[in-house]
């Protein structure tokens, strides 16, 4: 810039001193204005390099929903009876039923239907490959294959009715629920022998196995006990294919005991035993006056052709020890061996009298509550042997 500034001043002076000694002169073009220098263009920051994205947190799993508690499956095998039979199986089926309503989600069940006895273990066989927790079988008819069974799988629980294991061999992985019969056949005996005009009784029975022998010798020693006069009648069903099962054969049994003059009879033997019930009904529409008597549970509520004449039941809580043998097996509290059910955990027992309740009078009432309760207190026996015969 300095350099600038003297180069101009000599150059005014020069023209001066020229101008007083020569003529006027054109003027001359002014000097182009110098551009003013560029800035030096100063370079441009370097971009600062952005600091890498930090990942995004991943989000935490969703809590898996909680998977619903495993069922306790049980499994029930019929003996050659049915469950529609109305009395044992359909009672023993109603245990696990009862299991099913009252614990909601814990209990899933399914039965199978024997129809002859090759098909026990085979039947078994089916729920202990399904995983089932509990297999009942029902039924004295069922024992030995039971006992086999639970032998080869000892780690499958298993109940069984009416069949109990004694010796040092017995199954510990079996619950044998076992009943004293002849305390509610001596029971509906004692009944009999209290309302009965003609002075003798009968019973149409299934075939001779402990379980009815139980119940009919009770039923005869009750009848005797309460009336000393009284004639006992009573046929049990040969064994075969139809065991329990053969209702023409029972209707036609209690008819030939009626014609004997019984006029209460006791029918004992499943869909066999209901055929004497019903055949006792048709007898009560043509004029007889006959009574009958139920077996298992009440059969005023499963036997509808029966209920005018039907005087009582000899229960058997089936029901009750089924419904026991499922909730343990739920508690995680199942047991192998052999529990009672008698007259003093209200295992056995009668009915009420329901629509033949005018036929039993106060006094009649008044000693079945007695006696009842001296069968309680031990002060009064069946007189029943055991094993019975």
């Amino acid at each position: 810039m300095k350099k600038f500034t003297t180069m101009t001043g000599f150059a005014i002076a020069t023209s001066m001193v020229l101008a007083a000694c020569a003529p006027a002169a054109t003027p001359t073009a002014a000097p182009k204005p110098t551009e003013a220098p560029k800035p030096a263009a100063t370079a441009a920051p370097a971009p600062t390099t952005a600091p890498a994205p930090t990942a995004a947190p991943k989000p935490t799993d969703a809590p898996k929903p909680t998977e619903a508690p495993k069922k306790i499956k049980i499994g029930l095998v019929t003996d050659v009876g049915s469950l529609d039979d109305k009395s044992f199986n359909a009672s023993a089926w109603a245990g696990v039923q009862r299991a099913m309503k009252e614990m909601g989600d814990k209990v899933e069940a399914k039965a199978i239907e024997s129809k002859q006895p090759t098909e026990y273990q085979k039947n078994m066989e089916t729920f202990n490959k399904d995983g089932y927790d509990l297999i009942i079988t029902v039924g004295f008819l069922m024992g030995d294959d039971t006992a086999a069974f639970a032998t080869k799988n000892a780690n499958q629980k298993m109940a069984i009715v009416d069949v109990g294991y004694f010796d040092d061999k017995a199954p510990k992985n079996v619950m044998g629920l076992l009943f004293s019969e002849d305390q509610s056949g001596f029971l509906a005996g004692a009944l009999a022998g209290l309302v009965t005009k003609s002075n003798v009784v009968g019973g149409v029975y299934g075939i001779n196995i402990p379980p009815v022998c139980k119940f009919r010798v009770g039923y005869e020693n009750g009848a005797k006990f309460t009336n000393k006069n009284v004639k006992t009648l009573g046929a049990y069903q040969e064994p075969g294919p139809k065991a329990f099962n053969d209702p023409e054969w029972g209707k036609k049994t209690a008819v030939s005991q009626i014609n004997e003059k019984a006029d209460v009879i006791f029918s004992a033997g499943g869909n066999t035993g209901n055929g004497g019930l019903l055949g006792i009904a048709e007898q009560a529409k043509a004029g007889k006056a006959v009574l009958g008597i139920g077996v298992d549970q009440d059969q005023w509520n499963t036997l509808d052709g029966a209920k005018p004449i039907l005087l009582t039941s000899a229960m058997k809580r089936v029901d009750q020890a089924t419904y026991l043998a499922v909730k343990a097996v739920v508690d995680g509290k199942f047991k192998g061996g052999n529990t009672l059910f008698d007259i003093n955990n209200d295992g056995v027992g009668i009915a009420p009298y329901h629509d033949t309740e005018s036929k039993v009078s106060a006094e009649v009432k008044e000693k079945m509550t007695k006696l009842i309760a001296d069968m309680k207190a031990g002060t009064v026996k069946t007189g029943v042997p055991d094993p019975c015969k």
